[in-house]
């Protein structure tokens, strides 16, 4: 099915705005990344969100069924911003195509491609069998950066590191989780749903560490550079000094 050219005009304001949904969840999503999801139909906005807390409700579902939930708000024949291609598999939730195929929009525009073997591309294949039109890659540079520890974690097995200049005791912005050792232990804090717990990390390998962290679901994790485990964990990792700018 031939590609609907995207409008600029009005397509990059709207996935700019869910851009910022996004950028605004890191941190709070993890294990899922953090995705922004708007609904316009006709030039109108019909509603927004991002994903949720511990990764549910994901984004696109969420602003389906608030637009649902508002009197006389179709979605019929509206257009879906979202930052990252929707899931087409069974989780602990449904597919999001799903969602989105039985809400009738017209129009899906995408920032970037989900790498996740179970999604990568699929999930715009099940729109475009659906009659649904796709657009993808508005914005998806920045989206890459938004979603920086998802892709990371995809690419490599392991958490992204996040080396701070200076130490912090609650959990900086856009992160999952903090690193720090305490009287000779190391031990994480991490963001939850309903607020943060701490727990002591068995410390191997540098490698095994961050792998360990990502099998905990964990995207982008924070160190201190004073710590010690931050030198031997930064010697295989690059961190970017703009992780996730927008």
């Amino acid at each position: 099915m031939a590609m609907r050219p995207i409008q600029p005009s009005s397509d990059l304001i709207w996935m700019q705005h869910a851009l910022a949904l996004a950028k605004a969840a890191r941190g709070h999503v993890w294990p899922n990344p953090p995705v922004g999801c708007v609904l316009i139909k006709k030039g109108v906005f019909l509603a927004e969100a991002t994903t949720h807390p511990g990764g549910r409700p994901h984004a696109e579902r969420a602003a389906i069924e608030q637009a649902a939930a508002k009197s006389g708000m179709s979605t019929e024949g509206a257009t879906l911003y979202v930052t990252l291609e929707p899931c087409c598999h069974w989780g602990k939730t449904p597919p999001c195509t799903d969602a989105i195929i039985a809400s009738r929009v017209r129009r899906v525009v995408c920032a970037i491609q989900d790498p996740d073997p179970r999604v990568n591309g699929g999930g715009f294949e099940r729109l475009r069998n659906a009659g649904i039109e796709v657009s993808v890659g508005l914005c998806a540079s920045q989206a890459t950066r938004v979603m920086s520890g998802f892709f990371h974690r995809v690419r490599t097995g392991r958490a992204e590191l996040l080396i701070l200049e200076h130490e912090s005791t609650p959990i900086p912005d856009g992160v999952d989780a903090l690193l720090f050792t305490a009287d000779g232990a190391l031990s994480l804090c991490s963001r939850a749903p309903k607020g943060v717990k701490t727990t002591r990390i068995a410390q191997g390998t540098a490698s095994d560490l961050l792998a360990g962290l990502a099998d905990m679901g964990l995207t982008t994790v924070a160190v201190c550079a004073d710590d010690p485990v931050a030198k031997e964990l930064g010697a295989i990792t690059n961190i970017r000094a703009d992780r996730g700018a927008a």
